[in-house]
């Protein structure tokens, strides 16, 4: 049997003793203290808890467990009312002790003060009928600790869902002195996440109340004063895209989206090194307020770096979910489409540690990708952003309801692309060449989909890269990949669709189709109770399934 991929992560330097995370040191095997999150608890996401370090004091977690008991029992004496008695509002954490010692022990006075807090929060979140003044300043009246613990839980996953900030310097932030003066806008929408990804059904119980706060406050973010509004609110509006996907809730998904792409173009992300001045109708829709334009110079490199990757971020999300049903694009790279001049992204470090590997000047991007110009970006996130792109372009020919030829040139050159690039990509190592390689192969299937009836050549296209994610599935340790990119869903649906209808058509290779498709179900099935647009896209699938069986 071949080796199923892990997702390891590469260990450091031996840590001192007692440095290493909870779950390393109860099992008792070597931890690197990597931060936020270690390589073993990195390798094995499903199977431990969150990783949590107490040099400093009581964990996160911890803290976090001990409040939700305490909010739990607040909540039966709510239910079961007994003799009114004052309880004690929380406050900000004093400042002077952050750096005196370990963080102060939760009380039960302030606790009890935390349940009813969270309580109010829900009514009046719920009810509608919340004042603005009260209802934006909720949150930051909840203890400072559970707020941390909410984006600590958030940032440990962040990498599935489009977080381009720096991960390292955010949780860093947060973590300090400096944590309640970040913009509200962004920390909203990862306490919604924190609630959204926890496995405590009594923190859960919450998630409609953080959501429409977080959808309150990006309400006018884009007029916020603080430095990094333009990038924080794009990284708001990127995480709410991927907050409604993962739930199901595509019209929202797509909004958001559409918030972040016209934030992007607005800002002039496409034309970061661009080798010629922006031009009157190549800025996208202005949604930016007055004198918020074209974002001035950055001051660094790992600052425009992070724009770099904002951008392909975002170009990304909207190639992947445009691509999944069919709707219209926020971007076309056609003739008379948008001129995309941003280098393709690097690793994070290397904007900083090589920043040689970008061009002094760019231009056509995507159009010279396209044209099958050869280029020498290679890391992680350019492949994934010419494989959106390739996804995007075989959705968009696919769809096409002016029918399609087999040897319509677009069709043509777009398959030599997709054949092109597919067996370059480098071994899977992380779940973002797990999505990569899938994303290849599905828009090969994407591609070829109004053909594969009549055409032989296209159905054998289909069921080839249909079998290749099957492979991929098969070499990966599923059960032990932990939080996945939601776009796997859409993804395995449609290698599985392609299974499905060879056994509803094609009675000699049913026994290896039936096969094949019950791989992916037996995948999905890993995901679906936490993920609802799994669940969804799984219900679909052995529908269809039982229906081919039958006829």
């Amino acid at each position: 049997m071949s080796k199923q991929v892990s997702f390891a992560t590469n260990s450091a330097t031996p840590l001192q003793k007692g440095k290493a995370c909870i779950n390393c040191r109860r099992r008792k095997i070597r931890c690197d203290g990597g931060h936020p999150i270690c390589g073993q608890c990195a390798k094995y996401s499903t199977a431990f808890s969150d990783c949590e370090y107490t040099e400093n004091g009581p964990s996160h977690s911890q803290i976090l467990e001990e409040q939700i008991s305490i909010l739990q029992t607040r909540i039966e004496e709510l239910e079961k009312p007994r003799p009114l008695r004052s309880s004690v509002a929380l406050s900000r954490p004093s400042m002077s002790r952050r750096h005196s010692g370990p963080p102060s022990p939760i009380t039960p006075t302030n606790a009890v003060g935390l349940g009813s807090l969270l309580s109010r929060f829900y009514l009046e979140q719920t009810s509608g009928i919340a004042s603005t003044e009260v209802s934006a300043s909720m949150p930051t009246e909840l203890p400072f600790i559970v707020l941390q613990a909410l984006v600590h839980n958030f940032l440990h996953h962040a990498s599935c869902f489009g977080f381009f900030l720096d991960t390292q310097a955010f949780h860093d932030a947060v973590t300090s002195t400096r944590g309640r003066d970040l913009p509200p806008v962004l920390l909203n929408v990862m306490y919604l996440w924190g609630i959204h990804l926890s496995k405590d059904a009594r923190v859960t119980a919450y998630e409609p109340a953080f959501l429409q706060h977080a959808l309150r406050s990006t309400a006018g973010s884009l007029a916020g004063t603080h430095p990094r509004t333009i990038l924080h609110s794009m990284q708001a509006s990127v995480l709410l895209a991927y907050y409604f996907v993962r739930n199901a809730r595509f019209l929202e998904s797509r909004y958001h989206i559409s918030a972040a792409v016209s934030i992007a173009l607005s800002a002039g992300l496409h034309r970061v090194r661009s080798a010629a001045q922006a031009g009157a109708g190549d800025r996208g829709v202005g949604v930016l307020p007055s004198g918020h334009a074209a974002l001035p110079a950055p001051q660094s490199a790992a600052e425009e770096g992070e724009r770099i990757s904002a951008f392909w971020t975002v170009l990304t999300l909207n190639n992947c979910w445009a691509g999944t049903d069919g709707s219209p694009s926020n971007v076309s790279y056609g003739e008379g489409g948008l001129k995309i001049d941003t280098p393709w992204p690097l690793e994070t470090t290397d904007y900083v540690e090589r920043p040689h590997l970008l061009p002094l000047e760019s231009s056509g991007t995507v159009t010279k990708f396209l044209a099958d110009v050869p280029d020498a970006a290679r890391s992680d996130a350019a492949i994934h952003a010419k494989a959106s792109i390739l996804f995007e372009e075989a959705s968009r020919i696919g769809y096409r309801t002016n029918g399609l030829a087999s040897n319509d040139a677009e069709f043509s050159a777009l398959d030599r692309a997709i054949d092109a690039l597919t067996p370059t990509l480098p071994a899977i190592r992380s779940k973002l060449l797990l999505v990569v390689h899938t994303l290849c192969h599905g828009a090969m299937i994407q591609l070829h989909r109004p053909l594969a009836r009549e055409r032989v050549v296209s159905r054998a296209k289909q069921l080839a890269a249909a079998r290749a994610i099957v492979n991929i599935l098969k070499k990966t340790d599923v059960p032990k990949v932990g939080l996945i990119d939601p776009v796997l869903a859409p993804l395995w649906t449609s290698a599985c669709l392609v299974f499905i209808a060879d056994i509803a058509h094609n009675a000699a290779s049913s026994p290896d189709s039936t096969s094949n498709a019950q791989v992916i179900i037996k995948s999905m099935e890993v995901f679906a109770p936490h993920c609802r647009l799994m669940r969804a896209q799984l219900d679909a699938i052995r529908q269809a399934y039982v229906n081919a069986r039958k006829d």
